[in-house]
C-alpha cells in the first residue's frame, strides 16, 4: 500500500502546481537584444540578477540600469525600447498574437529613468492596444516612435507618430516633432519650447530601432526565474506540503503495522 500513497502524494503536488496555470512558466513576450554595463533584472519580487544579452523577457519583469548603462528591449510584435542609464522598467502585460493583432494589450511601466520606443504591428488593429504607465501621467501609443524621461516632471518627445498623456486632469494629445511636460498627476500635460527642456534630458545611447517582428529565441528569463507570480509559487508550496502529510502519514501508518 505504501507505493500507492507515495504516487497519490505526487498526483496532490502535480495537481497543484498545474493549478497554478501560464504564471508556472510563462511564455516569452520579447528578449534582450542589446545590454551595456551594468544590467539586472528580476520577475515581480524576485532577487535582481545581472541581465544577459539573449535573455527572454516574460509578464511582471523588470530591467533596471546603472549609471552608463543601458539596454535594449525586442518583443515579438516588433516593438524596440532603448533604455538610458539609471532607467528601471516593467513587461507588466504583454500580449500579442499575430494572427489576431486587434486584440493585443501591452502595458508597460516607465518607473524611473527614460527611454526611447518605437512601436511594431501591436497597434496596427488597434491604436489602443498598447499604453506607458509613469507616475505622472499614462503615455498612450498611436503607431509611434518617441522618448519619454521622468525626472519629476515628465518629458516627453514625439519623434513620429502621435502619442496621448492622460491623468486625473485629462488627456492631451502630441504629434510629432513636438516637446511636452507633465509636472504632476494632476496637472493636464503641455507643450514646452525645447530651450526648456534640460541638457542632459533625451541625451539617449546612439542605437538603431528598427520595428520589425521577430522570434523570441530560447533564453532564460531575467532574473533566472520561470516562476511568474505568487500564485505559482504557493501552488508548489501547497503541492509539496500535500505530498509530505501524505508520505509522512503513510510512514506512520507503516511503522504502526511493523509494531
Amino acid at each position: 500500500m505504501l507505493h500507492i500513497y507515495r504516487f497519490l502524494a505526487l498526483v496532490v503536488g502535480l495537481a497543484a502546481i498545474a493549478a497554478s496555470g501560464p504564471s508556472f512558466a510563462q511564455r516569452a513576450q520579447g528578449y534582450v537584444l542589446e545590454v551595456g554595463g551594468n544590467v539586472t533584472g528580476q520577475v515581480g519580487t524576485g532577487q535582481p540578477a545581472k541581465v544577459e544579452k539573449g535573455q527572454t523577457l516574460v509578464n511582471n519583469a523588470t530591467v533596471t540600469t546603472g549609471p552608463q548603462s543601458y539596454a535594449v528591449l525586442k518583443f515579438e510584435d516588433g516593438t524596440a525600447v532603448l533604455l538610458k542609464e539609471n532607467t528601471s522598467f516593467q513587461v507588466q502585460h504583454y500580449t500579442y498574437n499575430p494572427k489576431a493583432p486587434e486584440n493585443a494589450n501591452v502595458i508597460f511601466n516607465l518607473v524611473r529613468g527614460g527611454l526611447r520606443m518605437i512601436t511594431g504591428l501591436v497597434t496596427s488593429r488597434n491604436r489602443d492596444a498598447l499604453k506607458v504607465a509613469t507616475p505622472l501621467a499614462t503615455i498612450g501609443i498611436r503607431g509611434t516612435e518617441f522618448m519619454a524621461e521622468l525626472v519629476n516632471p515628465l518629458f516627453l518627445q514625439v519623434i513620429s507618430g502621435s502619442i496621448t498623456a492622460t491623468n486625473t486632469a485629462g488627456t492631451v494629445a502630441f504629434s510629432a516633432g513636438q516637446f511636452a511636460v507633465v509636472t504632476s498627476s494632476a496637472t493636464l500635460g503641455g507643450l514646452v519650447p525645447v530651450s526648456q527642456v534640460p541638457p542632459a534630458v533625451f541625451q539617449m545611447p546612439i542605437v538603431p530601432l528598427t520595428p520589425v517582428p521577430v522570434t523570441i529565441p530560447p533564453g532564460t528569463p531575467v532574473g533566472g526565474a520561470i516562476v511568474g507570480g505568487g500564485a505559482a509559487a504557493a501552488a508548489i508550496a501547497i503541492g509539496v506540503a500535500a505530498g509530505v502529510a501524505i508520505f509522512g502519514t503513510t510512514q506512520n501508518q507503516t511503522t504502526t503495522v511493523q509494531h
